[in-house]
């Protein structure tokens, strides 16, 4: 995009809460983000890093930890093919 924006590293806020147990270790929580997104939005997060984020984004907005932003920017990137994977069709399909 050409532009040329530098953020100030005290202005970078890290939120590692929402990892869970480990790498790829699903979360209920990640598991009712994933299933909100696609079934109110038609987006589809994988469940590794963007369904966790995704949990931890909607968790910190509940909180009100956006001070009451009316904009929240997630940046969707990837990880689709996890969803489908063998390792996590238990979790989402055992239902």
């Amino acid at each position: 995009m050409g532009l040329k924006l530098s953020v100030p590293e005290e202005l970078i806020e890290v939120y590692d809460d929402y990892v869970g147990p480990g790498y790829a270790v699903p979360t209920p929580e990640m598991r009712k983000a994933v299933e909100l997104l696609a079934r109110k939005e038609g987006i589809l997060l994988d469940p590794v890093y963007t369904g966790k984020a995704m949990a931890g984004l909607l968790d910190l907005a509940e909180k009100g930890a956006f001070g009451g932003a009316e904009t929240l920017v997630f940046l969707h990137t990837g990880g689709v093919p996890a969803l489908f994977s063998d390792s996590q069709a238990p979790f989402f399909y055992a239902d």
